[in-house]
């Protein structure tokens, strides 16, 4: 005797886009605690870094007389203290955390892995304008020693004066802020990026800030912007000042 085959049964259409619905909704609920994690990560991954500067810095003032690594102004940007060599030097010369690459050569310590996502940003690790050169260059004319971190040093202009090269001892730091990964800035060009930009770093939810005991905090945003507005106008020196007390004072 024959056997009739059983009926195969199809999705209908109806079942079908339910799935569908069903998957878009999961999705739509995941999504955004993984996009927390992964911003709490990089948070995280920021003040490691920094705080792998600060034990840097205290093998760089054990061997310079207690002095943390001399500091190079912004002048008419006083934001833009994340230069590692000189700019206007027509040779290689270290300056601010450049100085420590003698001691950690980890070229990524020295930068915000949360601006790497965004393409635009000139202080992320080999960002637009701002290729990774540890080398003398071949073109001294051409700023071919141009290099920026991701963390600026303290302002220091109104407190001394001017924007050349400084020297700053770690004692009067102590219970200060002396690197972050806040510019004061948030989208912006100036200064001699081309190509990029200066964006504000953890998606605007607030900075990283290593202070001179080598305690790492993170602070709001809103801590800062209750001063002033972060966005595309440049800071002046008192503005960068008064963000580093706001600083100290959250410490």
């Amino acid at each position: 005797m024959s056997r009739r085959p059983h009926p195969t049964r199809a999705f209908t259409i109806v079942e079908l886009l339910l799935v569908i619905s069903i998957i878009v909704l999961l999705i739509s609920i995941t999504l955004p605690g993984l996009r927390k994690s992964r911003e709490s990560a990089r948070q995280v991954q920021c003040g490691i870094n920094l705080r792998e500067v600060g034990v840097a810095c205290g093998v760089y003032d054990n061997d310079n007389l207690s002095y943390l690594p001399s500091h190079k102004g912004g002048g008419a940007h006083p934001f833009t203290t994340y230069w590692m060599n000189d700019s206007n030097a027509s040779k290689l010369v270290r300056v601010n955390l450049g100085l420590l690459l003698v001691y950690v050569k980890d070229y990524r310590m020295y930068y915000d892995v949360s601006l790497e996502e965004d393409q635009q940003s000139a202080l992320s690790y080999n960002g637009p304008d701002n290729p990774w050169n540890d080398s003398k260059g071949n073109n001294p004319a051409g700023n071919d020693f141009r290099l920026r971190s991701s963390y600026p040093a303290r302002s220091l202009e109104v407190e001394v004066g001017g924007a050349g090269l400084k020297q700053w001892k770690v004692e009067k730091y102590r219970t200060k802020a002396i690197y972050s990964c806040f510019t004061g800035v948030d989208n912006w060009n100036g200064g001699g990026i081309i190509n990029g930009r200066i964006m504000a770093a953890h998606y605007r939810r607030g900075n990283n800030v290593l202070y001179g005991d080598n305690s790492v905090l993170f602070l709001p945003m809103a801590v800062f912007e209750a001063y002033r507005a972060v966005g595309t106008s440049t800071p002046t020196a008192t503005d960068m000042h008064q963000y580093y007390k706001r600083m100290d004072e959250e410490r």
